[in-house]
């Protein structure tokens, strides 16, 4: 199947699923008692013709503060299951780690040190991509009268795969899968089988909070301690990426600011994808 068909196969496939999260979980968000329903994956125009074929699956939209955002999904023609197309044309797909530009760069690392790669650094790595969230749902924990972004029940990680991923990765058939965070890589890794033959990379996930705490102040500690420059590695990773389109500056914010987790992620490619 070409790239349209697939999208149309995917969007009446999740369209027709018979799984409501709001009958199991109590705090799925909603705008006033109207809920999303589940989004196809972003795929690049260049996804099926690219070696490799990548498909990265991050946690879950974080919509617990948007309920202007979900009322105008719901009035959509599509009611938010294209909603990852949206603005595609800008690089922004509402998959915040994606739109800030750091799994852009991942992408790119990635698919640079995949044997037998044809992509190059000149090449525009949205083009080239599958890219979607695992929970196709958002949640929220109540705090001080304030709906607050919570993570995803684990209990929901095995529906998910049952009613939606499954069949996204049978479609997709990618040669890679990126997991972002540990969740999110145990459910994709309990149902890939070994003879599919897909290589499957666990990364941690790309947030504030966790670049902050642990990956900036490693990168601090190397140029205190051992006078490290990094802007070596800053400019290679520049140059990886340098083909795709950058008009907002996050991409080079992005690697500018947390080159050091870049530089770990570049390696853990380098190493696990040599094996």
């Amino acid at each position: 199947m070409n790239l349209q068909s697939v999208k149309n196969v995917l969007k009446k496939h999740h369209s027709n699923q018979d799984y409501r999260p709001e009958d199991y979980y109590p705090n799925v968000v909603n705008a006033g008692d109207r809920y999303l329903g589940p989004y196809i994956p972003y795929v690049g125009e260049q996804y099926f013709d690219s070696e490799p074929k990548l498909l990265i699956y991050a946690m879950a939209q974080n919509l617990a503060r948007g309920s202007y955002l979900i009322s105008n999904w719901l009035d959509n023609d599509d009611h938010g299951i294209l909603r990852h197309y949206y603005h595609s044309d800008s690089l922004n797909l509402y998959l915040h780690p994606y739109d800030t530009g750091h799994l852009k760069v991942i992408a790119a690392l990635a698919s640079f040190n995949y044997p037998g790669t044809d992509y190059q650094p000149s090449d525009n790595i949205h083009d080239r991509i599958a890219i979607t969230n695992f929970v196709k749902f958002s949640f929220f924990n109540a705090k001080s009268g304030q709906k607050m972004d919570a993570n995803p029940p684990i209990s929901i990680y095995s529906d998910m795969w049952k009613y939606f991923c499954e069949t996204e990765v049978s479609l997709l058939q990618p040669d890679m899968i990126i997991g972002v965070g540990n969740d999110v890589f145990n459910a994709i890794e309990v149902n890939i089988k070994p003879d599919e033959h897909i290589k499957l990379l666990k990364i941690p996930f790309p947030g504030r909070l966790n670049l902050n705490s642990r990956f900036i102040p490693r990168g601090n500690k190397l140029i205190t301690e051992k006078k490290y420059n990094p802007i070596d590695d800053i400019s290679r990773i520049q140059t990886i990426i340098s083909g795709t389109p950058d008009g907002d500056g996050n991409i080079i914010k992005a690697i500018r600011t947390d080159w050091y987790y870049f530089k770990k992620m570049e390696k853990y490619f380098r190493d696990t994808l040599s094996m």
